[in-house]
């Protein structure tokens, strides 16, 4: 399999990007890095890396991670993360990741893929960590407004993406709103409500109807829908409070015998051990990474696009939206 990773893309690019590209390295796979072949060159040098190995794809301009990324990819063909879209376009390569600009990269994406069917807008889906597992969330900041018909192909995405994931046959699926009885909910949510109520014999999973915050932790649904406002305040608010609490927690709990078990409680709510977060609703995989993220973001990332890729996830969408549009 054949993966592109934009070298120069998050706050600690490019050395965690490497590392995590060398402990991902695989006999079965291809990685190929993007990046200033001038600057790489010296790099693999300093790291003990062969060309031969993590062949690089020249890319000499950067989109930085305050640009316009619409102006961004216009102006910057050459950059990582248009040439890591557009290897995927031609062919080239399966799969894309990037740390860099999230939207540059969703935004290149939407524009050089083609969409899956009848998606009239991608979906940016997490994983958020719940009482015995995980929870998907989307849209997590793709799109700020929504039709209730883009919150249906959201359920429909996720569906498929936790089936993957979770290893889950028929996922519980819940539409994000203030309360769980029917009726809910703005009016964007309550029109989505009824589109599902109206095709839940149809879906590859079970509606479970409104679902309200807690529910996202408590393990009542697989997947949480809502708009990409709504879903990007919840996760940044719930990775600041995570981060607190356990700080919080170290501080009393320093150079007692608890302190290994909560540093092992902490290994299992950490974003790295998930990986990045997966745009739906493009013909390929593409994972944008926390902007934060050092080499074991970059490695679970890297492989959490392959099994993506393994499992056939485009396939499986367009499968259920062809059912659900007959």
């Amino acid at each position: 399999m054949r993966i592109a990773v934009d070298a120069w893309g998050g706050d600690f690019a490019p050395r965690e990007i490497l590392l995590g590209l060398k402990e991902a390295r695989s006999s079965h796979d291809d990685l190929l890095v993007l990046g200033p072949r001038d600057k790489l060159g010296s790099l693999y040098s300093e790291m003990s890396m062969d060309e031969a190995d993590f062949p690089i794809v020249d890319a000499p301009q950067i989109i930085e991670m305050d640009e316009d990324p619409t102006r961004a990819i216009r102006r910057k063909p050459n950059a990582g993360i248009t040439l890591g879209v557009r290897l995927m376009s031609e062919g080239k390569t399966e799969a894309f990741i990037s740390a860099g600009n999230s939207g540059a990269v969703m935004t290149a994406a939407w524009i050089g893929l083609r969409r899956i069917g009848e998606i009239e807008r991608p979906a940016i889906a997490v994983l958020i960590p719940s009482h015995n597992s995980y929870t998907v969330v989307l849209d997590v900041g793709a799109n700020m407004d929504c039709k209730p018909k883009h919150l249906l192909h959201f359920g429909i995405m996720g569906a498929e993406y936790a089936r993957i994931v979770l290893g889950i046959d028929r996922p519980r699926v819940g539409l994000l709103s203030i309360g769980e009885e029917e009726g809910k909910g703005n009016e964007v949510v309550k029109a989505a409500y009824q589109l599902y109520k109206d095709r839940r014999e149809h879906f590859r999973f079970d509606f479970t109807g409104n679902a309200e915050g807690q529910d996202i932790v408590n393990g009542k649904i697989d997947v949480a829908v809502c708009d990409g406002f709504t879903g990007n305040v919840l996760l940044k608010f719930g990775e600041g409070l995570i981060e607190l609490i356990f700080q919080r927690v170290s501080r009393e709990l320093a150079g007692t015998l608890q302190e290994e078990r909560i540093r092992h409680v902490w290994k299992k709510l950490d974003r790295s051990e998930y990986g990045g977060a997966l745009l739906l609703g493009v013909e390929g995989i593409c994972m944008i990474c926390h902007g934060k993220s050092k080499a074991r973001d970059i490695h679970s990332a890297i492989r959490k696009a392959k099994d993506l890729a393994d499992q056939g996830i485009v396939k499986k969408i367009r499968t259920s939206l062809t059912s659900l549009e007959a």
